[in-house]
């Protein structure tokens, strides 16, 4: 099994109630796939910045799953037939990408205010 990504965009014209069921039927689609879902994230409602099947607007969902990769066609293709799902997204995530830690934010020369000689344009103050 591998993981994967998946962000879909629902009708905006939608009740709540209708999402929240249609969330969950992503979500049994996978657990029925024989998949496990990691994270289950939704966005709310946001603005398109164009028109996609003449809706401005759509309610966006993410979710994070473990999935073999033969199955993964079966869910991209019950997405591309449900009418409520304007748009959707299946990338593979990497393994490497799922264990990296953050980057510190500033070395620690530069954090505790020393210069660094590597510095574009930096001079010498020694005389050689």
């Amino acid at each position: 099994m591998r993981d994967y990504e998946l962000v879909f965009i629902v009708r905006p014209d939608l009740e709540d109630e209708a999402v929240q069921a249609l969330i969950g039927r992503v979500a049994g689609l996978i657990r029925e796939y024989g998949g496990d879902l990691t994270k289950v994230e939704p966005w709310g409602r946001r603005k398109f910045a164009y028109f996609i099947n003449r809706y401005r607007e759509g309610y966006y969902v993410l979710m994070q799953f473990a999935l073999d990769p033969r199955r993964v066609a079966d869910l991209e293709r019950w997405l591309l037939l449900n009418e409520d799902v304007v748009r959707h997204l299946v990338v593979r995530l990497e393994e490497a990408a799922l264990k990296a830690k953050p980057a510190p934010a500033q070395p620690a020369a530069v954090a505790s205010g020393e210069p660094e000689a590597a510095e574009v344009g930096a001079t010498s103050t020694t005389e050689e």
